[in-house]
């Protein structure tokens, strides 16, 4: 059950507080509520309570004292004179971040604390989220709660919550990690945004609007974009950085399989493989930690505790400082899957002939996927899979393909290469017979690559046209290419 509930609410509603906290003690609560409460804004009564003093003069630096004071509802977790003691007085004296500072104690609705159990990440108006439970907001206990004023309540606190970095914007400002935060840094791009550009005119020619030089453009970063992205407040996240030692070792071990044609381009695909594993969806505090996540791209990540030199809490999750990530080959470079459901081409149009099937395979219980091609009457006629980033490896394929339509048996050909004027260029295998109704995986054979690449692959049918009803068949379930290393 969740502890709180949101509510925008006038003053007769009050009437209705008893019914959403869940407990006896918020209907006492209710009860204790007086015309003098109910007079005050909750700038006025946060003003009026003697331990508040130095939070209600911050807010009045701030400019929130107006903000709290108008007609919306608010939620304020107010630290006591003595929690704030302890205040940088860097803070204090820089309106900027005092304003980030007290934004980080307000919320907009109201949430009363009740007796129900649970939590909830509620956003306050600095942006950040916070978490909040049935006597706690973050690591502060409530001691003193849901005092009522007309636009909202407000608890009394006995620590005060810093603002913390995201995870993206510890990265940024951290010096502990200075190779892999400039690598990190070295993705930021501008991409151009048209409805946040200024339009000065129209192209006679084109009929495509004009923008004004400069504008529209909006930052990004590669990482965020394709990895997870950890500058989400409204998520939480477990980033791993590495110390520069790990960093450049990790880095080289990887390294040989993203040969290219300069050092430069290896280095950056051999580096962002290595970082695009290193963080995750979901917080995982010491307590919680596996000892392997699994990132986005489906490579598992070891999290050895006694290679974590440092760990930082922020606004949206987690940062880990590690001396060591010792990936396995076999974690991270884990098979390639090509459905054969998902075609980049055909050799020429063939759609009547073409099936794309749900079936059932017996063997492992789950029904699957494929494509069926039956009677299309054309010689070599090839089936076409497009992948990017192949690793400068040996790879072993296999692949799984179901007769269960054609008595007669026939043979088609896995191999990779590139397509011109709709021939394909094509180092192909020997032909296999699909067999009947198996549904194992099939060794194709073994090839190479000497450089990071993209590549075509072909399933290719008959060296010669049939006749309807004999072997001019062609099926696939998947391709599977196994790194050999």
């Amino acid at each position: 059950m969740i502890l709180f509930r949101r509510y925008r609410f006038v003053l007769p509603a009050f009437l209705y507080l008893a019914a959403f906290a869940g407990c006896t003690k918020v209907w006492d609560d209710h009860n204790q509520i007086t015309d003098s409460n109910l007079k005050n804004n909750l700038y006025e009564a946060i003003k009026q309570n003697t331990s508040l003093g130095k939070f209600s003069d911050m807010l009045a630096k701030t400019g929130y004292d107006k903000i709290i004071s108008s007609s919306k509802t608010y939620t304020v977790w107010a630290p006591t004179d003595q929690a704030l003691q302890t205040l940088d007085p860097a803070i204090l004296n820089d309106t900027a971040r005092l304003k980030l500072f007290v934004g980080n104690h307000i919320a907009n609705q109201s949430y009363l604390e009740g007796g129900a159990t649970g939590t909830l990440r509620v956003q306050v108006l600095n942006g950040k989220y916070i978490t909040i439970t049935a006597a706690s907001f973050d690591s502060a206990h409530i001691v003193a709660p849901n005092q009522y004023a007309n636009n909202g309540v407000f608890h009394t606190i006995d620590k005060f919550i810093p603002r913390y970095d995201n995870c993206w914007e510890f990265v940024k400002n951290t010096t502990a990690v200075p190779l892999m935060k400039s690598f990190l840094s070295s993705l930021d791009t501008l991409i151009r945004d048209p409805s946040k550009a200024v339009q000065i005119g129209v192209d006679p020619s084109t009929g495509q609007p004009v923008y004004q030089p400069g504008t529209g453009y909006v930052p990004h970063n590669k990482f965020l974009d394709s990895v997870v992205d950890v500058s989400d407040e409204s998520g939480q996240y477990t980033l791993v950085l590495l110390t520069d030692n790990a960093y450049t070792t990790e880095s080289a071990k990887i390294t040989p399989w993203f040969a290219t044609g300069t050092a430069d381009s290896t280095n950056y695909l051999s580096r962002f493989h290595l970082v695009k594993d290193l963080a995750f969806k979901g917080m995982y505090t010491l307590a919680q930690l596996p000892d392997t996540l699994v990132s986005n791209y489906g490579v598992k990540t070891p999290m050895v505790k006694s290679a974590i030199v440092a760990t930082y809490k922020t606004s949206n999750g987690i940062v880990y400082i590690m001396n060591q990530v010792n990936f396995t080959k076999e974690n991270k470079f884990p098979s390639i899957y090509i459905q054969g459901e998902n075609p980049s081409r055909f050799q020429a149009d063939r759609n009547n002939n073409t099936f794309y099937r749900v079936r059932y395979n017996p063997l492992t219980g789950k029904d699957f996927n494929d494509i069926l091609m039956t009677d299309y009457n054309f010689a070599n006629y090839f089936i076409a899979y497009f992948r990017k980033g192949l690793n400068s490896m040996r790879y072993n394929a296999y692949w799984v393909a179901v007769n269960d339509v054609q008595p007669a048996l026939y043979q088609q050909r896995f191999g990779y290469g590139v397509i011109r004027n709709d021939t394909a260029f094509v180092s192909n295998f020997a032909p296999q017979t699909v067999a009947w109704s198996n549904y194992n995986e099939v060794y194709l054979g073994q090839f190479s690559f000497s450089s990071y690449t993209n590549q075509y692959f072909f399933v290719t049918g008959p060296n010669v046209a049939t006749s309807k009803g004999t072997t001019d068949v062609i099926s696939l379930d998947y391709i599977r290419l196994e790194p050999a290393f």
